[in-house]
């Protein structure tokens, strides 16, 4: 502490230590930049626009004048070290080619500027160190090394020939072009025959003129090659019997002064996935034994490379389509709901759902859940849980319950996935569980791992519904908090997956950009907020997936719902089927449904006066069915059986399950119990394709 308090003393009581240092920086062969808080470049030394191609990069962001392959890592380091204060040393990174330099290796140190200095975050120093490298990359396996070390970084065809391209020039060769075959562009499985004849199609060129591909049009040329499957070394000057039938071809390398050719397949397995051509001109000697050996194993290990993505893509479009099928193929809508659903696809995809339930009540249960990675198995894992999630809903359960009951679930599909894989990885999913009463304009929600339930109000403030995270789904039975709200119609409940901004405390500010670019209206539209938020997102690549849906809630219609409080005797049966009579003709309905109704609240509220607990109250909704409950304050359910030819009684929900299209029982959560049926209009069984 005394040493740097003294350096600091001295340097600001004495000006000429202070313009002694700074010309020392200013003259330092390392290249020195001085970054700002938001990672701008705000100064640097003569070295740095050296390094930079002679491009000021003052005002910039460092990772746009410095093209380094991994950006992202690059830019979380130096905001560590802004954080925590502590210095990151010597770290090797690597650049991408440009229009104006190769790919070059370098040595790159950050220390953190005292927070008093206002606009100076960091002090970045830079080392090139690739011509090192390349004097040390005389020994062939060093070379072939730092080859393979600066290929296969990505799981994408046409990185990976990229990259292969940009390690073999200069080093190798002048010039390289890197073909694949067809199956392997369009991500097809290997022809099982004649894979030596099929056409090839080049993906990267090095060293070539700007614009230009060193390529043969006649592909015959290479037909004994890749029939041979092995590389061959050409004299281009002494042996110009196959140029002769590509005279495009041939001047051109004439024009670059090529005079040496080695051609060499790429295979895996004895399929030819590419061609990989390399040609010499200002480098004086042709290629030696030493060089074919050398790039037969490039190849071997590029083959590879190309393979693994070709796996990785196959499964990973199987997985979409997998995951597709799984999902809804349109979100349903109603008199209380505009629903609109958007994904976002990453790297990592497959996990992702989401689902819009119908429930009792004229409520509707709304999910949005993410299992943890990627491929087949993720996609087929989330069908299991959206499924049974699905199942769980018909119980009308309360959301913490469910979600308690879905965790128990997906502990033991990770159970029968270890046993079955014999892996002890853990199955990792979230979450978000709500249900909207358009009747009491109230949500519930209940979260186990997944994100906050985002409210937009009319008046476009954004708000969270307030719900505590519980549990993810998997993890040691522990109870499932939930939270009712009361939410003013017309709002919007947005309910995303994490993969929705890298930190979650940016989602509203995202969700406030995307309604700024929205224009003032009575109401906002599901659709075009979605379309916003893609255009938001869209810009970059996603490393992992994100669903998002968008629901604008609504009250129900006074209109279609009655209510009446049952008295407490034989006289409740025939005012509850009064009331249904009444009201049903009201709404239109037709004499069969009007029929059914009287037969179903006579039993609903028979039951109630003879097993329920009073007061009982009946309840009719009208929306795409006619909704019939009996709601009392005891705990005893109904339970349907069937009763034999000599029994008495028994019958009474038996033809309930008859006359209605669904039925069933939910608890309160203040207590009591309702008993319900749903009969379908003509219209409804018409559109879903059913009859009765």
């Amino acid at each position: 502490m005394e040493g740097d308090a003294r350096r600091e003393r001295t340097l600001e009581t004495c000006p000429e230590a202070m313009r002694v240092a700074c010309e020392a920086l200013a003259a330092s062969p390392l290249a020195i930049l001085v970054l700002d808080g938001e990672l701008r470049v705000t100064e640097c030394n003569e070295a740095a626009h050296h390094l930079l191609a002679g491009t000021d990069p003052t005002g910039e962001v460092i990772t746009d004048v410095l093209p380094l392959r991994d950006p992202e890592t690059e830019t979380a380091d130096a905001r560590d070290v802004r954080t925590s204060g502590v210095a990151s040393l010597n770290r090797l990174v690597r650049t991408r080619r440009t229009s104006r330099q190769g790919p070059r290796t370098l040595c790159l140190s950050l220390f953190p500027l005292p927070p008093g200095q206002e606009g100076a975050g960091l002090i970045c120093t830079i080392a090139d160190i690739t011509p090192e490298e390349t004097d040390s990359g005389t020994d062939p396996l060093r070379r072939l090394a730092a080859i393979q070390g600066e290929v296969g970084e990505t799981l994408d065809h046409d990185t990976t020939c990229a990259e292969l391209a940009d390690a073999l020039v200069p080093g190798a060769a002048d010039t390289v072009v890197i073909a694949l075959a067809e199956h392997m562009t369009q991500g097809d499985p290997p022809p099982l025959t004649g894979h030596h004849a099929e056409p090839l199609c080049p993906i990267a060129c090095s060293g070539a003129p700007e614009g230009s591909h060193v390529w043969p049009v006649d592909q015959s040329l290479f037909l004994p090659l890749l029939a041979a499957h092995a590389p061959r070394a050409t004299d281009i000057e002494a042996d110009t019997r196959w140029l002769d039938a590509e005279p495009a071809l041939k001047r051109l390398l004439r024009a670059a002064g090529a005079h040496a050719l080695l051609a060499a397949p790429i295979m895996r397995e004895g399929t030819v996935l590419g061609l990989l051509l390399l040609y010499r001109g200002e480098t004086p000697t042709p290629f030696s034994p030493e060089d074919i050996a050398l790039v037969e194993k490039v190849c071997v290990h590029t083959a590879r490379c190309l393979d693994h993505a070709s796996r990785f893509h196959r499964e990973h479009t199987i997985a979409l389509a997998i995951q597709h099928s799984l999902l809804p193929r349109q979100p349903p809508t109603g008199a209380a709901l505009d629903i609109a659903d958007l994904r976002l696809p990453g790297e990592e995809s497959g996990g992702g759902w989401f689902d819009v339930m119908p429930l009792s009540g004229a409520r509707t249960g709304l999910t949005v859940g993410q299992v943890t990675g990627f491929g087949v198995r993720t996609a087929t894992t989330m069908g299991e849980l959206r499924t049974a999630g699905r199942s769980l809903a018909t119980l009308d359960l309360q959301p913490g319950e469910l979600l308690a009951r879905l965790s128990r679930t997906t502990a033991t599909l990770a159970r029968d996935r270890s046993a079955a894989q014999r892996e002890s990885g853990r199955l990792r999913a979230g979450c978000t569980y709500a249900e909207w009463d358009p009747l009491s304009c109230e949500v519930t929600v209940a979260r186990a791992g997944g994100p906050e339930v985002l409210l937009v109000r009319p008046d476009r403030t954004i708000d969270t519904i307030g719900t505590p995270e519980g549990p993810a789904l998997g993890r040691p039975a522990e109870p499932i908090p939930s939270v009712t709200a009361a939410v003013p119609p017309e709002s919007l409940l947005i309910l995303h997956t994490p993969g929705l901004t890298d930190d979650p405390a940016d989602v509203p500010g995202l969700l406030r950009r995307a309604l700024d670019r929205l224009p003032d209206s009575d109401g906002v539209d599901p659709r075009a907020l979605c379309d916003e938020l893609s255009g938001l997102l869209t810009a970059h690549p996603r490393a992992i997936e994100a669903q998002v849906l968008v629901c604008r809630v609504m009250a129900f219609p006074r209109e279609r719902v009655a209510t009446l409080a049952l008295p407490d005797g034989p006289q409740a049966a025939e005012a509850a089927r009064a009331c249904c009579e009444q009201h049903l003709r009201e709404w239109g309905l037709d004499e069969d449904i009007r029929f059914n109704g009287q037969l179903i609240v006579s039993e609903f509220a028979g039951n109630a006066v003879r097993h329920g607990t009073p007061p009982a109250r009946l309840r009719l909704i009208f929306d795409q069915a006619l909704t019939i409950e009996v709601s009392d304050t005891g705990g005893n359910a109904p339970l349907l059986r069937h009763a034999q030819e000599g029994d008495e009684g028994g019958r009474g929900l038996f033809i309930v399950s008859q006359l209605a299209d669904r039925w069933g029982t939910r608890y309160e959560s203040g207590g009591g119990k309702t008993i319900w049926a749903e009969v379908d209009t003509p219209e409804k069984r018409d559109e879903e394709g059913g009859d009765r």
